[in-house]
């Protein structure tokens, strides 16, 4: 019995459909994406168990793919994370400090094209989550929360590191936390932005303003750092003129419900095109949208339409002996399209209650949202259009929590 067969078992859930990725399949088996240069996309899926976990890396030639057979994918141990720059696939190791970098073959297998090792910076490992690329010369991984490792994805080397001079590391009592790669943004111009905000251990406290650290592409230096008037944002998203949105993800979502007054209101902000400071007469609060409620982790659609996660106070019935947890981690979440040029909002079509703390990824502008079950045995994979309900497209074993493309 192969390993995915027994972490399956092990956790109660069945593997549901078949034949579309490959990754190092036997010879016999169907082969996955066409020769040539053709588009490449990958999808990374962990299934855990009381046996373990093992992340399983699957590519594929078409958007439109209706199904994945893991058992054809490439078998990492561990919680890996995938990464993508121009034509490349990379692979973190999900239980030490090395990147491996894979070329796809013309008959969708993997081929291991490099390996680099962040052990020497001190790290025990080196997710995806925590690294930023730029182009396929530069990256940068993240070292505690205010400096970087500057890497090159095409070389595989480590080039320095680099700090961000001015970043209070404390404030008020609350400590300074990076963003994680979904609020972090490469501009074409020549520069990156990445939020950095300052909240508890727990992640409950969070001070009510953030600052958006401006790098330049041309030293990999700290340009800026730019005060934003709201907590904790971490989730980044840019619309079709270019300009640049910051929101919270779902842990700042939850003082607001439980403290009410006394927590600081979430926001969004925008950073308009070729512009590297916030746009002040532009800032928002996506919660007078939506009836008053708790947002999260907005993301921009097109024609002016996002995507929020809105927390149900109802469906999860709050109380005052209720725990944060139950926001940040209960299926008691909707998401809603918001219209930022109307200020309007409506529940999408055709999905439950989720948790906040949904993934999105736009590629060749198509929106999918991964949306695991509570227990995160398996994710579904929902295209979601800026008219009109969701739409499933397939179901996966274990919790996918990264899409790209290759090429």
């Amino acid at each position: 019995m192969s390993r995915l067969r027994r972490l399956a078992a092990a956790s109660t859930s069945t593997l549901l459909l078949a034949s579309v990725s490959t990754g190092c399949g036997d010879d016999d088996k169907k082969p996955g994406p066409g020769a040539g240069e053709g588009p490449v996309y990958s999808l990374a899926t962990t299934v855990s168990s009381q046996a373990g976990s093992a992340t399983y890396v699957s590519v594929f030639d078409s958007l439109d793919v209706t199904s994945l057979d893991l058992e054809q994918a490439r078998e990492h141990s561990g919680f890996a994370t995938v990464g993508a720059v121009d034509g490349m696939l990379f692979v973190a190791a999900g239980e030490s400090p090395q990147i491996t970098r894979y070329n796809v073959t013309s008959d969708g297998k993997l081929e291991e094209a490099g390996r680099l090792s962040f052990a020497n910076y001190g790290l025990t490992s080196a997710p995806f989550y925590h690294n930023h690329f730029v182009d396929s010369s530069t990256a940068y991984m993240q070292l505690e929360e205010a400096k970087r490792i500057v890497w090159d994805p095409t070389a595989m080397t480590i080039t320095g590191t680099q700090e961000a001079p001015g970043l209070a590391s404390e404030r008020e009592g609350l400590v300074v936390r990076a963003s994680f790669d979904r609020g972090v943004v490469a501009r074409e111009d020549g520069y990156s932005f990445q939020p950095f905000y300052w909240t508890d251990g727990v992640y409950y406290d969070f001070l009510p303003s953030s600052q958006i650290a401006v790098y330049s592409h041309a030293d990999d230096s700290l340009e800026k750092l730019i005060d934003a008037p709201c907590p904790g944002l971490d989730v980044a998203t840019r619309d079709e003129e270019g300009n640049i949105y910051f929101s919270n993800w779902v842990f700042s979502a939850a003082a607001p419900v439980l403290k009410k007054d006394t927590a600081p209101a979430t926001c969004v902000v925008r950073i308009n095109k070729g512009a590297t400071d916030i746009d002040a007469g532009w800032t928002r609060s996506l919660s007078a949208m939506v009836e008053g409620r708790q947002t999260a982790a907005f993301r921009y659609l097109a024609n002016g339409v996002g995507v929020v996660a809105v927390f149900d106070a109802d469906k999860a019935e709050i109380n005052e002996q209720s725990d944060r947890t139950v926001i940040t981690g209960g299926n008691h979440w909707k998401l809603w399209r918001v219209n930022l040029r109307t200020n309007t909002a409506a529940p999408v079509e055709g999905l439950d209650f989720i948790a906040g703390g949904y993934y999105a990824f736009t590629i060749e502008g198509r929106t999918f949202l991964l949306l695991p079950t509570a227990d995160y045995a398996k994710t579904a994979v929902w295209e979601l259009g800026v008219d009109g309900a969701a739409v499933k497209r397939f179901e996966t074993l274990g919790w996918a929590y990264q899409f790209v493309k290759v090429r």
